[in-house]
């Protein structure tokens, strides 16, 4: 049995490409993704949120999120702008996860545009408005496995792509 690491894949910009498609599948064919933040306590907290494409025009891999505004996870982005978004598809032989800044904001057309009118009935008039907000991240890293496309043993390493300053990605070795 040998102990030597296997060799550093060799990516080439098609496959980068077929990655990137991957990603945009996966995201379209899954509508709840965990939300993962820093904690105020240094480790990690994630909870299950609704992702929405941004607004037309904006970048591609913006998502936003409607959130309550006093919320635990709006007070840990306050503190630490980062977070990281995770699709697993449900077959789980494909999953991506998004990484990047967040913003919050306080736009009511946008919280308007993301909540459903049908839970108007559930809560109190105004609630909406009064108490949700926007998160909206633009991801810098997308992190993808998806069995027959990206590098093998599947799931024992990772393929992390990372945005360049000029908007394309390129992928980034394990080791």
């Amino acid at each position: 049995m040998s102990s030597a690491m296997p060799s550093r894949p060799v990516i080439s910009a098609a496959q980068i490409g077929q990655f990137l498609d991957a990603a945009r599948e996966i995201i379209a064919e899954v509508p709840i993704c965990w939300l993962v933040t820093r904690s105020l306590e240094g480790g990690t907290s994630a909870r299950a949120v609704k992702a929405s494409p941004a607004l037309p025009g904006s970048d591609e891999w913006s998502r936003r999120m409607l959130v309550r505004r006093s919320s635990r996870k709006v007070t840990e982005i306050r503190a630490v702008p980062l977070i990281t978004l995770a699709f697993q598809h449900p077959s789980g032989e494909r999953w991506v996860a998004l990484g990047g800044r967040v913003r919050i904001v306080d736009d009511l057309a946008q919280v308007r545009s993301l909540w459903p009118q049908d839970r108007d009935g559930f809560f109190p008039p105004g609630f909406a408005d009064a108490h949700m907000t926007v998160l909206e991240t633009e991801a810098d890293r997308i992190e993808i496995h998806v069995r027959g496309l990206t590098p093998e043993p599947f799931g024992a390493g990772r393929t992390l792509l990372e945005r360049q300053p000029d908007g394309a990605w390129r992928f980034i070795p394990a080791w």
